[in-house]
């Protein structure tokens, strides 16, 4: 009993709006309650309290909504000094001037939770009404109804706890700060505080805290399973805490493989071991990958992309500005360091990573942009194997493919021709011992996490201290978690879903997805700027899309791994190529899509438009995203917020192009495509404006996939 309230104020205006519901009994969803008045207050800070509107509230079904008045296009309702409240596009309210604190209208729409329209609906209900269209609110409305609803309505005295049942983390808010000066702190700077980064993470938020929580319970079922004999997962973890056996060792576990580049004599000797170094995903030169058709979905194919750098992109190895010259200088150091490890003197070092770095900038100079590698069409070109002498002459393609056992492949695909022209051209006329030296230190590089301290402190100050930011490793414990979920995804993603994901969550995410699928699809259905034929083909889309939940229906068999706990490098290389060996085999029958490549115990989510799937790993339903004993409401804000994402991404600049089945075939008429266009381009425009840091510009063309599906 008592009354509701919810105000808020723009930025510069000296005014502020409020508005009060009174209450003779407290509200319940589901019921209608006796309610005596609604306020709508306009409050002038110097001249004191002006009021708008005020009377009782006549019962109405919600279902009546959409017949109440709506106001001007303008957003300018008209005030008609009636007893009763007026309402606007269903249920905001038609205030003179509300348009200069629109997100007010999304305090009353949320008011549909305690009776402004005189029945009592729950968030979740008024949701699920306004997603089948009964309650006929704006965009605008209805994103303010998610934060507003979900965030700002709270009975007097909530603020600074938790309500039992909403989800909602209260604290989290900052209600000092005036949420029309910077909404984004008042939502979200108490939990900014609580949460700052710490020495060993690279940023913070939900997603980061959220695989924090992962890591903490897969550590726990780790932790355990060292100590039970005959433990794959157990033994993997254990042989990476094994500090003293891995600095006993030092750089011995790769003597043989440093041999093998040593003999490198001649070009085919250096695809041989280029293949090989690709088996244990040491990635030089080229990079290849083992994954779906674009061209023949259900079948898998081998595409050699652009690869080969140790640095992050091209433009760090020829930009001028002070980061790309603080990686490279950090990048030059450690491998200078990794090469006097294998015992070559400092000066020769020096000489010999220079040369190096040269070979690097040159064949950094090959690559495509990262937006332009963004475009599937572009990056889809369908080869024989044979055709790869003529098309990048210089580089033995016959016996590196051999090397991996896909010699016998009827077709490849290349994903920047002229880029690996380009790189085979460059591997021609570079010298071997620079070519050995490449190789030498690229091997170095990437098993340095799995050496002794004095490699992984090496590693540390490149990798995580300049490119990450870090200024203290993660904890041994953390690495090791990280290498169990990547090397043996299967055991543990078992382990974990038996102890952490219950069956019910699965089943309250199921009817989440399907609620948002349908709301999407009434979307497509009304999308008047596409024809009907384009409608009705991504409708048949969205209803052929999978939507893999938790875990998959096929778990890999890992049980032939032989895992030893004193050899953490030959742990490494086994399990490299048992997977290598795998996804060989793939290419030989058609792709079991219950089988998942994304481990569950990692919180993310993802989109495949190549597959038409989304997945929705056990380690990502959990809260604060997903928790299956909140209302409804939260859960719709939180993780339905990621699925609508994760679904648009179908539909993206890129997902556009590929039909239900999966298959990259963009049959979209030019007018569709221009109407497309014209939007995408438009965004693209808005993002280029953003500066991330000062004189740091977004690359609205990079972005836009994601964009567009945080947008949609």
């Amino acid at each position: 009993p008592g009354e509701r309230s919810a105000t808020c104020a723009r930025k510069g205006d000296r005014h502020q709006y409020e508005a009060i519901a009174h209450f003779d009994e407290a509200p319940l969803a589901g019921r209608a309650i006796p309610q005596r008045a609604i306020q709508l207050r306009r409050i002038d800070r110097h001249a004191g309290v002006e009021r708008l509107a005020q009377g009782p509230v006549k019962q109405r079904e919600v279902g009546d909504a959409a017949q109440l008045r709506k106001g001007d296009e303008d957003g300018h309702g008209r005030d008609d000094g009636a007893d009763e409240m007026r309402f606007e596009h269903g249920i905001s309210p038609g205030v003179p001037g509300i348009d200069a604190c629109r997100w007010l209208f999304g305090c009353v729409d949320a008011y549909a939770s305690i009776g402004v329209l005189g029945r009592v609906y729950s968030t979740a209900d008024a949701l699920r009404l306004r997603a089948s269209g009964e309650l006929n609110m704006p965009f605008r409305s209805y994103v303010a109804t998610f934060i507003l609803g979900l965030a700002v309505l709270t009975p007097p005295g909530a603020h600074g706890r938790e309500t039992a049942s909403s989800g909602i983390d209260i604290q989290g808010m900052d209600t000092t700060v005036p949420p029309g000066d910077d909404f984004y702190a008042y939502a979200n700077g108490g939990w900014l505080r609580r949460h700052p980064p710490s020495a060993a993470q690279a940023w913070t938020g939900i997603w980061p805290s959220m695989q924090e929580h992962a890591r903490a319970q897969s550590r726990a079922l780790l932790e355990a399973a060292r100590h039970r004999p005959g433990s794959r997962m157990g033994d993997l973890y254990a042989s990476f805490l094994d500090t003293t056996t891995r600095d006993r060792l030092d750089l011995s576990p790769m003597h043989t493989w440093l041999a093998r580049i040593d003999a490198v004599a001649d070009r085919k000797a250096l695809a041989r071991v280029t293949g090989e170094r690709a088996i244990v995903d040491v990635g030089v030169l080229f990079g290849l990958r083992v994954g779906e058709d674009d061209g023949r979905p259900g079948w898998a194919v081998v595409t050699i992309r652009q690869g080969g750098l140790g640095l992050p992109d091209a433009a760090a190895y020829a930009g001028g500005t002070p980061e790309a010259l603080r990686q490279r200088t950090a990048y030059t150091r450690f491998l200078q360091t990794m090469l006097q490890f294998t015992g070559v003197a400092p000066d020769q070092a020096t000489a010999r990573v220079r040369a190096v770095l040269a070979f690097e900038r040159e064949l950094a100079a090959t690559h495509w942009s990262p937006t332009r590698t963004r475009d599937a069409e572009a990056t889809y070109h369908q080869v024989m194997p044979s055709d790869l002498d003529r098309i990048a002459p210089g580089f033995d393609w016959h016996t590196y493919l051999q090397t991996m056992g896909l010699a016998d492949q009827r077709q490849l695909v290349l994903a920047e021709p002229d880029a690996t022209r380009k790189a085979a051209a460059l591997c021609r006329t570079t010298p071997l011992p620079i070519l050995r030296d490449y190789l030498r230190l690229h091997l170095l590089a990437n098993f340095s996490r799995y050496l002794g301290a004095a490699q992984q402190s090496a590693r540390f100050a490149f990798h995580d201290a300049t490119l990450k930011g870090l200024t203290q490793p993660p904890p041994p414990w953390q690495k090791g978690v990280a290498l169990v979920t990547n090397m043996l995804p299967g055991e543990l993603g078992k382990a974990y879903v038996a102890r952490y994901f219950p069956a019910t969550a699965a089943a309250r995410m199921g009817g989440l997805v399907g609620e948002l699928r349908q709301a999407f699809d009434r979307r497509l259905a009304n999308a008047a700027w596409l024809s009907p034929k384009a409608r009705e083909e991504a409708r048949a889309k969205l209803a052929k899309t999978r939507i893999r939940i938790g875990y998959p229906d096929t778990w890999p068999d890992e049980s032939g791994i032989v895992i030893r706990r004193d050899d953490l490098v030959g742990n490494v290389e086994r399990i490299a190529r048992w997977r290598f060996g795998r996804l060989v085999a793939s290419l030989r029958h058609p792709i079991d899509h219950g089988a998942w490549t994304a481990p569950v115990t990692v919180a993310n989510a993802y989109a495949s438009a190549g597959a038409n799937e989304l997945i929705f790993p056990a380690a990502t339903l959990q809260p604060p995203l997903f928790d299956p004993s909140v209302d409804a409401a939260a859960n719709y804000a939180r993780i339905g917020a990621t699925i609508g994402h994760e679904l648009s991404h179908l539909f993206d600049d890129q997902g556009r192009k590929y039909d239900a089945e999966g298959r990259l075939h963009d049959d979209w008429s030019a007018t569709d495509a221009a109407h497309f266009d014209a939007r995408a381009h438009a965004l693209v425009a808005q993002y280029d404006q953003y500066e991330s840091l000062p004189g740091e510009h977004v690359q609205g063309a990079l972005v836009q996939g994601e964009a567009i599906a945080d947008l949609a």
